[in-house]
């Protein structure tokens, strides 16, 4: 029996599909399955193999061996910032995309969103996501159908994003979304035309710099309620997270200059302007004291310096300022909502310990699927 077809054209534009891999044996051939059944079939998928040391390389060959669609390029280990740029650099489609090599890419996805963006001549096309947790689907991000120009895009996809846990009239909408780049579809010369490329400052915020660049430059995007991306989480997908970031209070300060510089050239309102700089900084605020609980407990000498210099940190942008944003936390942002109250009614010091009980607190509650849906419920105002 042949893939369902739903209205496609026979002259379909090439997709180029970018999956970097590395160490993924695990998830990889399902991910690289669901790719290649999807009802769209005009693909390339090029999987960027970032010098795996266990059987990723050897799925990929053979995958390749297998399907003409798929391209396959092995460089020696460079992250996946280098991995994508790279697949960005080598696709060949009018249209890109990414995909991780543990997730699920559903089968009407890629036909949705192209169908859609050539229809409205579309920059860029978004769809809604879900995760995958010990097998189980529960909803992620949600997105509503639409077609946007550029100052609706502002509206209804930028602030949402960037105001994301934080209630402000002007961020209101329908759509629910991360800053993940799993759920975009991109017109190719968009992205050429526009120089974007991928980039990486503090800690795997590559995907949420792209997205919101993306966004402040496109003048037509469409949006779909299909679920057609599911993110794996799962231990191995949360690994990442486990390791403490070096110089992170200079790395900050390098993001947030560049941050503000496509941020400027695409917001009028200035007023919107100076309360995303006051939450972003609340944000580093959380991220900062998250950093500290991956100090091992032995290095007391590490954590008494490190703590010397994020206090230092925030006296100099004169935190107890910006703390004013904590009155628009949504409920069910554990993590902010501490911290910044610690900072607040308890202090520097005292908000290293805070910080830690709620690091304690996420972990053993994150793999727990009615919890993961109530947090999502309280995130969207729902609860």
């Amino acid at each position: 029996m042949g893939v369902l077809r739903v209205g496609v054209s026979v002259n379909q534009p090439l997709l180029s599909v970018v999956m970097p891999v590395y160490n993924g044996e695990k998830y990889l051939a399902a991910a690289i399955k669901s790719i290649l059944n999807a009802s769209y079939e005009e693909i390339e998928l090029l999987l960027i193999d970032d010098g795996s040391t266990d059987g990723s390389s050897a799925i990929c060959v053979q995958s390749m061996e297998s399907n003409k669609r798929v391209k396959y390029i092995r460089q020696e280990n460079k992250g996946i910032v280098s991995a994508r740029n790279r697949g960005l650099a080598e696709a060949c489609g009018t249209y890109v995309c990414f995909c991780d090599q543990d997730d699920i890419v559903e089968p009407f996805m890629y036909e949705k969103l192209i169908d859609k963006m050539i229809s409205y001549g579309a920059e860029i096309g978004i769809c809604s996501t879900g995760r995958l947790i010990k097998g189980d689907r529960s909803p992620y991000e949600s997105i509503c159908d639409g077609v946007y120009g550029a100052e609706e895009i502002k509206r209804e996809l930028l602030y949402p994003l960037l105001f994301r846990g934080y209630d402000y009239a002007f961020a209101q909408s329908c759509n629910y979304l991360y800053g993940t780049l799993w759920k975009c579809i991109y017109k190719k010369s968009f992205l050429i035309v526009n120089e974007f490329c991928f980039r990486r400052f503090i800690d795997y915020e590559d995907d949420w710099l792209f997205v919101t660049e993306t966004l402040c430059a496109a003048k037509k995007a469409v949006t779909d309620s299909y679920t057609g991306y599911y993110w794996r989480l799962d231990d191995d997908s949360r690994s990442h997270a486990c390791h403490f970031v070096e110089d992170i209070i200079a790395k900050m300060r390098e993001y947030d200059a560049y941050v503000t510089k496509y941020l400027e050239r695409a917001i009028v309102d200035k007023e919107i302007l100076k309360e995303y700089s006051r939450i972003n900084l609340c944000e580093h605020f959380a991220i900062l004291y998250q950093n500290d609980a991956k100090i091992p407990k032995y290095e007391k000498e590490s954590r008494h310096q490190y703590h010397k210099e994020v206090g230092a940190y925030l006296k100099s942008v004169y935190y107890k300022d910006k703390l004013q944003c904590r009155k628009h936390l949504k409920k069910g942002v554990l993590r902010r909502k501490a911290v910044l109250w610690a900072l607040e009614y308890l202090g520097i010091e005292r908000t290293f310990d805070i910080s830690r009980a709620v690091d304690r607190i996420e972990r053993t509650l994150s793999g727990v699927q009615w919890i993961v849906m109530l947090e999502r419920r309280l995130k969207r105002g729902k609860g």
